[in-house]
């Protein structure tokens, strides 16, 4: 399984949405290429490491100035000694090498939870990638590029995960015809609102001509117009369902 992967479905599974999940994501791919033994390149040739052997030396003790050498490291490039301090700390605690991905993501969760905690609220509501990853830029990451071009490009690159983990289409084979499938939407067996487009969706279903045909059969010739909207009834597989058009429809 790849980093991008892991790295999602420990996001996804401490609540975050999905544009959340990207949102931050995509500022980790900017800090650190979702590596979480990257040191930070200018300290490379000053410090005489590579990715590897920095993490080596941490890890066995050989190199004692981590805290304090101000060289950004991991998946969000801590770099203030504090923050390292506390990153070295965990790791320990954790028994767990200071490079270790899935710690990494767990202290950046900690770290949210005690330090930033409007920016894990956020990624944890929120349904825009740009919203996600504007806030993980300029209250978490705080990089010292803010400008708008580098918020843009961030933004972009959790766009990229979103579109790569949470716009999958067409992971099914269309069996049925649209007609039936739009009496099952009437009825109600695919869901409402998001979760009905993303069913039909990864069903390979063609979302919007399901919808169009929907539309065709609540017509006024075949609905009731009501005070709360317009009123079907309709028989799917010898059951008959009924409701209205602001009960089953509305987004």
């Amino acid at each position: 399984m790849s980093n991008a992967q892991k790295i999602w479905d420990k996001l996804i599974s401490a609540g975050m949405t999905k544009a959340g999940a990207a949102g931050l994501m995509g500022n980790l791919e900017a800090e650190s290429a979702l590596n979480p033994k990257n040191l930070q390149n200018t300290y490379e040739k000053s410090l005489g490491y590579t990715d590897e052997s920095y993490t080596k030396a941490v890890d066995n003790g050989t190199y004692a100035n981590f805290v304090k050498d101000c060289a950004g490291y991991g998946l969000a490039q801590w770099t203030y000694w504090t923050r390292k301090q506390e990153l070295l700390s965990y790791a320990k605690a954790c028994k767990k090498s200071i490079g270790d991905l899935d710690m990494q993501v767990d202290f950046l969760l900690k770290e949210m939870s005690e330090h930033c905690s409007d920016v894990l609220k956020t990624l944890k509501t929120t349904e825009s990638v740009a919203t996600a990853s504007n806030c993980v830029m300029c209250y978490y990451e705080i990089p010292a590029d803010t400008s708008e071009k580098a918020m843009a490009y961030r933004a972009s690159l959790g766009q990229k995960y979103y579109d790569l983990f949470a716009g999958k289409v067409h992971t099914g084979t269309p069996s049925r015809s649209v007609a039936d499938i739009a009496q099952e939407v009437l009825a109600g067996l695919w869901g409402d609102g998001s979760e009905r487009k993303e069913k039909l969706i990864c069903a390979g279903y063609d979302y919007n001509a399901v919808q169009t045909e929907v539309n065709k059969i609540l017509n006024p010739e075949s609905c009731t117009t009501t005070e709360s909207g317009k009123y079907f009834s309709i028989s799917v597989d010898g059951k008959t369902y009924s409701g209205t058009l602001k009960e089953k429809f509305s987004e």
